[in-house]
């Protein structure tokens, strides 16, 4: 019984151990970017509008920023933002509670019920709106 408990707490450590988050660098990004840019079949023009944070409101965009979001550990089509992960990679050096509230000011939990991209959109542009500076040296700080 005593190995089995140990066995047990093993398992739960080694589990809660691999989803720890990892903040992602722009090397990360880059490397999401272009499996995103294969994956959503986006053109040479939009990643170029998308490196300047230049993001239009159309299906394409939507579910590139999806595949970001989704690939860098801040989203999934089922639960949603994942609020601490967004703290981690954007509180780098600041106030982790202030960056948290201004995260929760843009996440919501689809109470409209809209497809994922236009979900993870919606808290993409409401958050860089207020925020991209934020956003850019959060990627610049690794």
């Amino acid at each position: 019984m005593k190995y089995l408990a140990i066995g047990i707490l093993f398992t739960i450590f080694a589990f809660t151990t691999a989803q720890e988050y990892k903040i992602k660098t722009q090397a990360d990004l880059a490397n999401i970017r272009k499996q995103c840019v294969e994956l959503k079949k986006i053109t040479p023009e939009q990643v170029e509008k998308y490196k300047k944070f230049e993001f239009t409101d159309d299906e394409k965009t939507r579910c590139y920023i999806e595949c970001i979001f989704d690939k860098f550990g801040l989203f999934n089509a089922k639960d949603g933002f994942k609020i601490e992960n967004l703290v981690k990679q954007l509180g780098q050096n600041r106030n982790q509670t202030e960056v948290r509230a201004e995260i929760q000011k843009c996440v919501d939990k689809n109470e409209q019920r809209s497809d994922s991209c236009s979900w993870v959109f919606r808290g993409f542009k409401c958050f860089i709106s207020k925020n991209l500076p934020l956003v850019q040296q959060s990627l610049k700080a690794n």
